[in-house]
Formats: C-alpha cells, sequence, structure tokens
C-alpha cells in the first residue's frame, strides 16, 4: 500500500495545481506576455516541486540524487522567472534591461555550478524526511540569489503600488504582494535544514503562492470572489481526487477513481467557464452602466454651459433690442409732437414730409420688431401667454386705424367688414362681440403683418377684412387686389424666411420676416394660417383661423 507523508503531498500539490493553472491561465485568458511569463513561471515551480517531491520521496540515495538535480534547476529558475514575470505585470521589462540581462547571467552561472561539488555534495536523511541535500560550500550564492530578485520584485510592487491610480490595479499589486509573502516566505524555509539545521515547516505555504499568483495573472477576474471561491473549490476537489487516484490499491480501484476525476474535471471546467460568463456579463454591464454615468456628467455640464449660453443670448437680445428700438421710438416721438403743433404751425409741404418720414420709421419699427421676434422664436423664446376672451374686432379697428393713412397715401382703399346682425349669429361687433383665446399683443402683430403685407404689394384696389365662423373656430379673411403669388411661392411662406418675388422686392424693402413671424405666431395659438392665389397679377387671400375663446 503507498503511504505519502503530509509534506510529501503538499509538493506533489504544490506541482499539479502549478502546472495546471500555469496552464489554465495561458489558455483561458489572452496570449499576452505576462500569461506566458506565468505560464513558465509556473513550470518551474512545478519542476521544483516535483523534484522535492522526488527527493523526500525516494528510497534510494541514487533516485533522490537524480530529483535534486531537478529541484535545483526548478529552484534557480523560479526567481528569475518570477522577477520578470513582475516586470510584465508592472509594465517595467523595457526600463530595467541591465537587470534583466545580469538575471539570466546570474541564473545560469548558479545552475552551471549547481552540477559541482561547491554546489552540494549529496543526500542524506533529516529530520525524519528520506532525503534532504547537502549543501556545498558555495550553496550559500543560492539563497543569496533567490532573496535578492525576489526583494527587488517586492520593491518593484510597492513602488508601483504607491503611484497607481487604477484602484482595480492597486487592488491586483497587492494581492500578488501578499502572495509573495506567503509563497516565498514558505519557499524560503527550504533553506533551513542545510544553513541553519532546522526543519522546513514553511514548504506548506508555497501551494497558496502557485493559486494566489494564478489569480492575479487572470486580471478580467482577479478580485471577484464568486469566481475565486468556485475555482478554489473545483480545484480542491480536482486535488483530493487525484490524490486518491495516486493512492489507490489496486488497478480496479485506480481505474475508477481516474474516471471519476476526469469526469468531474469536465464538469468543473464548464462551472468554471460558466461562472465566468457571467463575471464578464457583469463586468460589461458595470462598465457600460459606469459609460452612462461618465455621458450623464457631460450632459450635465454641457446643461449648464447651455444655460449659461441661453442667459448671455437673452441679455444680449434685450441690449439689442433696447439699442434698436429706442432711437426709433424717439424719432416718432418728435415727429408726433411736430405734427401735433407743439413747435408752431408747420406748412402744408412740411407736414407731408413729416407723413413720409413717420410712414418710414414705422416701417423700420416693424421691420425690427420682425426682426428681434423671429430670433426669439428661432430661440426657443418665442412664448405666448394666452387668455380666454380676448375680444377680435377691437384688434382689427387697431389695425385699420393705424394702417389706414398708408392706404390712403397709395390711393387705394382698407376695409373692415363686420358682419350683419342675421350672418352667422352675429349682429355688430360692440353688440356681439367675438372672443378668441389669445396673447393680444402677440395676435395683433401677426394679424397686423399679414394685413400690412397685403397693403404693401397692392397698388390698385384695396384690401378687405372679414370675419366668418367655421364650427367652433373663427376664420379671418384678409384679401387684396395686389401682385398675387406663384404657386411654389406659397406652399411654404408662412414656415420659412419668405423669398420674395423679383416684382415684390421692387416694390418694397424689408426682412422677409413678417410672414414666417406671423406663422409661428398663429400657431403657438392652436390656429392655422395658409394664403390662397390665383397667380401673379390676381390678388391673394390670407386665412386666419383661431379657435373660440370664451369671455
Amino acid at each position: 500500500m503507498l503511504s505519502l507523508t503530509l509534506f510529501q503531498v503538499s509538493t506533489l500539490m504544490t506541482a499539479a495545481i502549478s502546472l495546471f493553472l500555469g496552464l489554465f491561465v495561458y489558455l483561458s485568458g489572452e496570449k499576452t506576455k505576462l500569461n506566458f511569463s506565468w505560464l513558465l513561471t509556473s513550470i518551474t515551480i512545478s519542476a521544483w516541486a516535483l523534484g522535492l517531491f522526488g527527493v523526500v520521496f525516494s528510497t534510494g540515495q541514487s533516485n533522490a540524487w537524480f530529483w535534486q538535480h531537478i529541484l535545483d534547476i526548478g529552484g534557480i529558475c523560479t526567481p528569475i522567472l518570477f522577477f520578470n514575470f513582475i516586470l510584465y505585470l508592472t509594465k517595467k521589462e523595457k526600463s530595467i534591461i541591465p537587470l534583466q540581462v545580469f538575471s539570466f547571467i546570474a541564473g545560469t552561472a548558479l545552475l552551471a555550478l549547481s552540477f559541482t561539488d561547491l554546489f552540494k555534495i549529496g543526500v542524506s536523511p533529516k529530520f525524519g524526511i528520506n532525503f534532504w541535500i547537502d549543501p556545498g560550500k558555495l550553496y550559500f550564492l543560492f539563497p543569496l540569489f533567490f532573496i535578492f530578485f525576489v526583494l527587488v520584485a517586492c520593491f518593484l510592487l510597492v513602488r508601483e503600488y504607491r503611484i497607481a491610480t487604477d484602484k482595480d490595479f492597486k487592488r491586483q499589486l497587492l494581492y500578488v504582494l501578499f502572495a509573495q509573502i506567503f509563497g516565498f516566505g514558505g519557499a524560503a524555509t527550504d533553506f533551513f535544514p542545510q544553513l541553519f539545521n532546522i526543519y522546513p515547516f514553511g514548504n506548506y505555504l508555497v501551494i497558496l503562492y502557485v493559486i494566489f499568483i494564478s489569480y492575479a495573472a487572470l486580471k478580467h477576474h482577479l478580485f471577484d470572489t464568486k469566481v475565486i471561491a468556485t475555482e478554489l473549490l473545483i480545484f480542491s476537489i480536482w486535488a483530493f481526487l487525484g490524490i486518491k487516484t495516486l493512492l489507490s490499491t489496486s488497478t480496479n480501484e485506480f481505474i475508477l477513481n481516474g474516471v471519476i476525476l476526469i469526469a468531474v474535471v469536465v464538469a468543473g471546467i464548464m462551472l468554471i467557464r460558466s461562472v465566468l460568463r457571467e463575471v464578464r456579463q457583469r463586468k460589461e454591464i458595470e462598465k457600460l452602466a459606469k459609460e452612462i454615468e461618465r455621458a450623464y456628467d457631460v450632459e450635465k455640464k454641457a446643461n449648464v454651459e447651455l444655460e449659461k449660453l441661453d442667459k448671455y443670448k437673452n441679455d444680449f437680445m434685450r441690449q439689442t433690442q433696447h439699442d434698436l428700438r429706442s432711437p426709433l421710438a424717439v424719432l416718432m416721438g418728435y415727429s408726433d409732437l411736430l405734427m401735433s403743433g407743439a413747435y408752431g404751425k408747420l406748412p402744408k409741404k412740411a407736414k407731408e414730409i413729416l407723413v413720409k418720414m413717420q410712414d418710414v420709421v414705422q416701417g423700420k419699427i416693424k421691420d425690427v420688431n420682425n426682426f428681434l421676434d423671429t430670433e426669439q422664436f428661432k430661440m426657443g423664446k418665442g412664448v405666448v401667454m394666452l387668455k380666454p376672451g380676448v375680444e377680435l374686432f377691437p384688434i382689427l379697428e387697431e389695425i385699420v386705424n393705424t394702417l389706414i393713412s398708408k392706404a390712403q397715401v397709395k390711393g387705394i382703399f382698407l376695409n373692415l367688414k363686420k358682419p350683419p346682425a342675421s350672418a352667422q349669429g352675429y349682429g355688430e361687433a360692440k353688440e356681439n362681440p367675438i372672443f378668441v383665446s389669445a396673447d393680444r399683443e402677440k395676435i395683433k402683430a401677426a394679424l397686423f403683418n399679414i394685413t400690412d403685407n397685403a397693403l404693401k404689394y397692392t397698388e390698385k384696389g384695396g384690401v378687405d377684412i372679414k370675419v366668418e365662423t367655421t364650427g367652433n373656430n373663427i376664420r379671418i379673411i384678409i384679401a387684396d387686389t395686389g401682385i398675387g403669388l406663384p404657386p411654389e411661392k406659397i406652399k411654404n411662406m408662412f414656415e420659412i424666411q419668405f423669398d420674395r418675388t423679383e416684382k415684390a422686392k421692387k416694390m418694397a424693402t424689408g426682412f422677409g420676416v413678417g410672414l414666417y413671424l406671423s406663422g409661428q405666431i398663429i400657431k403657438m395659438h392652436n390656429g392655422k394660417v395658409w394664403a390662397e392665389s390665383d397667380g401673379e397679377g390676381k390678388g391673394s387671400t390670407f386665412f386666419v383661423e383661431l379657435p373660440v375663446g370664451g369671455e
């Protein structure tokens, strides 16, 4: 019956798990230099542990001597490869090239020395262990070499940990550092028998070093406790079944245990892959959540900046309104005073000039108002305050009274046709007023623009304004006998800045924004506006529909 001591079992488990995890890290992850360097390190650790097992398990000195050579090769290569693994982990492989070169030269020299009696002179029983190395005169170079590169690796880890800003990477470095303390601290006790005649009590910790560092190489799920717990459980089961298979007392038992081990390995791999897939999905969700959070922060900052910009725009528009309107208002005020005789009686010719000047100033006031209001609408600031019970006919009368002098100067008519008492259920405006839900000043501006536009492009005849009811709506009809409109100009004339015809441009100046502004105002009153014309030279008719609004 095969009998193994706890020390022998620990070395065998270290060899098996180290080799398996090294291959698992490399094959299941990305084929990076980091993972490849750990694969090589795992192979040398496995060789060291397997050599140690062979030495302490052998019953003959020649077998133990053979395994001692394997142990020394693995033990010398391990600190070199681990040091290079740390260089890749901390991304310092290109900045410490001289030390890398030194590690390989010193390691090669020590490997050559290990085959001489200056390094070891034999093996013999110690501390109840079958065999252990008898050191030579220069054996002390091995622990010095081992400790030097382990301390350099620790120094690199600590320095990188202090300057690192990524939290996950800092945790990874800390994880590796703890693994070094346990693993290499335990491995260092293997020098105690030959140097201090003390039992190598820390050798049992080496297996923890192997497991911890393997997780460090698997960066994507290193710190996920669910993955760690799952894999540790699976590896423990594998190790237990592997040892049980090796300790089989018969061929049938060995085959049965082997089949069970293979089945458990396959099931364990499937379980680990499932957990890894779940972890990756969760991390992708977390990454997406962080990206959304960052996008929200960017949007929040952008909104703050937009609010500041909006404030600057409002301040600019207020200042512009003041700077443009004030001089025109002053001109109109002084012209009114002159016309009223406040500064003495004016000659007839002077009055005619003042009338023309007032007409020009009034037109410019209208153009400025249209321009500023249009910009406000484009900026989303043209808000109307709808109120029920706004009487319509007084608004139309005010528009007619303002524009009648303009019509008279041109020699055309401007009529407001009120429905008779028998028509549409309405009497005279004063007796049966018509109410709409509106912002009085805004709807007045819209209707004024349309009426003024009709007068502007009418040379003969005139403009009629009348009101009809259609269901729950009030329809205002403004018909002129002017230059008319071509079909291609009618469709979008209230939706975009109006591109006037060449004939219209010769007849009047302006920005071409009055109808656009009127359309936006009427739309905000939940109304509709459109135009109809039989063609150029045949006049135009404008229709405005507004919902009835009670008193």
